[in-house]
């Protein structure tokens, strides 16, 4: 669709001055209006952050302004939105407001408009147009010369629609919905926190996307802890901050994630609480995520860990059975649609769920994997392919021990070796006692006799009658199917840390 169509409305006379609101096309504003910063901002910055912006659309009365990817949003929104909206007003008769989005996550009305700008602008930017060397500068990397648009990955947008929701992890994403919408939550400040791989990122990131959606006016700002830490030393070897200050302190969400990178470092601690402080004080919201609650965090100060304490904590616990099912479902789905060939099955759906026994990440990690040994997609997927994607990620995994399930169970449960072997009927007890019985049958594939006897030297009925409960009960018990899933990660973690 050609952009300047966009906005060839006819003259129109402002009913206050009578005055005749220029026709003049979009297009034509804003290159004048480039022009314009390309006088009063520095080459660095114009090449930067400011050539590659494209414009739009006109929507409800604002001009929509597009930045190609998240950190170029992130800067220009952060230092450069008011300059810009003041030049654009000097040039465009009709004095329209502008509103800046990240074309990544444009909603679906905007995209309806218009096709991807950049690719529009190849032709022109390959054959020296245009864009004559001002580059797009979105992958951060001073005097580079235009560059395409980053490849997909091919993977699904972060956003809630695709973010697999259920027990493990309801509570953070409904926090995370009402401060994308801006609804009261009691605090300001907010934590997620949970083990590696569970979603957390795509939590803040989808957050992001709706905040954006949602309300135009919003200014989100994603880092992590590495890229804050990065940005502040940065500053601190030029013996000035000042940028990374002006960019956080623009937010009005301000999401860090991996904040437990951030503890032993004092100065790095320092500056984010400074700025934790001065979002706050301005009425926003700060975010942050990592792998731990603040009663388990370690390494910061008195000051920072009240503040965590302070905040809204909500925990992410790993996927239970049924979200680890829909997890592959959802991402196997999402690639058939441009590979018609790549088909699961439930059997190979279901070997992926018990061979891969991490985290969603790792899942999703699997699916790939097996997308890649079927020549991309090009292949359905068989169970040899898949069992050679397993070998290669979990390696030639060996049977638990009867004691490194005990072992499992005791971590996850708080009980005692001597527990489990007890005749105790207290069911604070009986229930950790037969998920590891549950375990060690499915696991170890030893006989009922062996396992009763690891148990105490109960009778084989016991171990019989337990597993046949479990598997009775697990595909209506959520409780059930996330407990013996805790205890299933306990015992691969225990075998990675040499666990016998």
């Amino acid at each position: 669709m050609d952009r300047n169509r966009l906005f060839d409305t006819p003259a129109s006379v402002d009913s206050k001055t009578n005055k005749k609101i220029s026709s003049l096309p979009g297009q034509a504003i804003w290159q004048a209006v480039r022009e314009h910063l390309k006088e009063v901002l520095s080459t660095a910055d114009f090449q930067r952050w400011i050539g590659d912006l494209k414009l739009i659309a006109e929507v409800d009365g604002k001009i929509v302004i597009a930045a190609r990817d998240r950190l170029s949003y992130d800067r220009v929104s952060a230092d450069h939105r008011h300059i810009l909206q003041r030049i654009w007003k000097e040039h465009d008769d009709a004095r329209r407001d502008i509103r800046l989005v990240c074309w990544k996550e444009a909603g679906s009305s905007l995209r309806a408009i218009v096709e991807d700008p950049w690719t529009e602008a190849e032709p022109e930017a390959a054959a020296g147009g245009a864009g004559n060397g001002s580059g797009n500068g979105a992958g951060g990397n001073d005097g580079d010369a235009a560059q395409g648009p980053r490849a997909s990955s091919g993977a699904p947008e972060l956003t809630f629609a695709t973010l697999v929701t259920g027990k493990s992890n309801a509570i953070s994403v409904e926090l995370a919905k009402r401060v994308a919408d801006g609804q009261p939550v009691g605090t300001q400040v907010h934590l997620i926190s949970g083990p590696q791989g569970t979603g957390k990122t795509h939590t803040l990131l989808a957050l992001r996307s709706r905040a954006l959606e949602t309300n135009a006016d919003a200014t989100v700002v994603y880092l992590t802890a590495e890229e804050f830490l990065s940005a502040y030393t940065d500053g601190v070897k030029a013996k000035d901050t000042s940028a990374l200050k002006k960019r956080l302190r623009s937010a009005s969400i301000l999401l860090i994630d991996d904040l437990h990178r951030i503890s032993g470092k004092p100065g790095t601690e320092t500056e984010l609480f400074q700025n934790i402080r001065e979002v706050t004080g301005q009425g926003g919201n700060v975010v942050l995520a990592g792998d731990k609650t603040p009663g388990e965090l370690a390494g910061f100060s008195p000051r920072m860990m009240s503040e965590l304490k302070g905040a809204t904590v909500v925990e992410v616990e790993l996927p239970d059975e049924d979200m680890r099912r829909d997890i592959i479902r959802r991402l196997a789905r999402h690639i058939e649609i441009a590979h018609p060939e790549f088909v699961l099955d439930e059997a190979l759906i279901e070997r992926i769920h018990t061979g891969i026994r991490g985290p969603g990440r790792e899942l999703t990690g699997a699916v790939w994997n097996l997308f890649t040994e079927a020549g991309f997609g090009t292949m359905t997927p068989t169970s040899d392919m898949l069992e050679r994607v397993i070998r290669r990620m979990e390696g030639e995994v060996r049977a638990p021990t009867i004691e490194l399930v005990k072992k499992a169970a005791m971590k996850v449960f708080n009980v005692s070796k001597a527990d489990l072997e007890s005749p105790s009927k207290a069911r604070s007890v009986v229930y950790p006692r037969q998920i590891a019985m549950y375990l060690c049958r499915e696991q170890t594939h030893k006989s009922f006799p062996q396992i009763g006897r690891a148990f105490g030297r109960r009778d084989h009925t016991t171990v019989l009658y337990a597993h046949r409960k479990l598997t009775r009960d697990l595909p209506n018990d959520p409780e059930l199917s996330a407990d013996i899933a805790r205890v299933a990660a306990a015992i691969l973690e225990l075998q990675a840390s040499g666990g016998h």
